[in-house]
């Protein structure tokens, strides 16, 4: 059963932000997190961090601006599919498979500051995929000088170990919008026989499995003023921790 804090009486809705650094991402990665968080009542922002159109890209029909308008559409079908319709999305527009190169922590760090984040979850170091460990970067530098706090979520180190299956409510609804990401789990795409589709048991292993989230924890980052008792000496800011779970998403036995 997933559970997640409801914000306390007359506290303002903290802002729970996703980081994906593709469409379908954060399904994969987050999708019982942003239906738990939905639920709870917390204010939710997805952010896509490239447009993923490097998935095909020997297709004739689909080129790099069109397949990415085509992801798109169906990150915003997927998350409508999955009840989050209403959540927003922000596509920074970085170039997939460069996201090393071309990302930018200072404009995310601007949007985070701009939302007003409260908590920011970001593709796990741990995956191997070289956007993912990007993503985490640019999001540990984003956060750094924010009372904020960062965790991982993992996707591909999921899909390379056996999962105990996960029996939790919204696991149909993840499925369902999964489906939503047509180019990335069908042949629709047909004329690029070497771009990229989930393998069906990768792609059953990481829906069927629970997610993993790793939390953040807090560290004290002293400012100039020394005097311990002085309230801008007590800033502080999160880090990763890599040994705890989150509690909002427990695996069923």
């Amino acid at each position: 059963m997933n559970t997640f804090p409801r914000p306390a009486f007359r506290q303002r809705r903290p802002l729970l932000v996703i980081i994906a650094p593709h469409p379908d991402d954060d399904i994969l990665g987050c999708g019982l997190l942003i239906d738990a968080a939905r639920r709870a009542g917390w204010r939710l922002l997805v952010v896509a961090l490239t447009d993923g159109q490097a998935s095909h890209p020997n297709s004739a029909r689909w080129p790099a601006a069109a397949l990415g308008r085509l992801r798109r559409g169906e990150m915003r079908r997927g998350l409508a599919r999955l009840g989050a319709g209403r959540v927003p999305l922000r596509f920074m527009g970085w170039r997939d498979g460069a996201l090393a190169v071309d990302g930018s922590a200072l404009r995310l760090r601007q949007l985070l500051h701009a939302v007003g984040a409260t908590n920011v979850v970001a593709a796990s170091p741990v995956d191997h995929h070289p956007d993912h460990r990007a993503a985490w970067q640019l999001a540990r530098i984003a956060t750094s000088a924010r009372w904020c706090r960062l965790h991982a979520y993992e996707v591909w180190a999921r899909s390379e170990t056996p999962q105990r299956p996960h029996f939790a409510a919204g696991k149909a609804a993840k499925r369902w919008a999964m489906a939503a990401h047509r180019s990335q789990v069908t042949g629709y795409i047909a004329d690029d026989p070497e771009g990229f589709v989930f393998a069906a048991p990768i792609l059953r292993r990481l829906i069927e499995s629970g997610e993993t989230l790793r939390l953040g924890r807090t560290k004290v980052v002293r400012s100039r003023n020394t005097d311990p008792r002085s309230r801008s000496s007590r800033a502080a800011c999160r880090e990763p921790h890599p040994d705890r779970r989150a509690p909002a998403l427990r695996r069923s036995p």
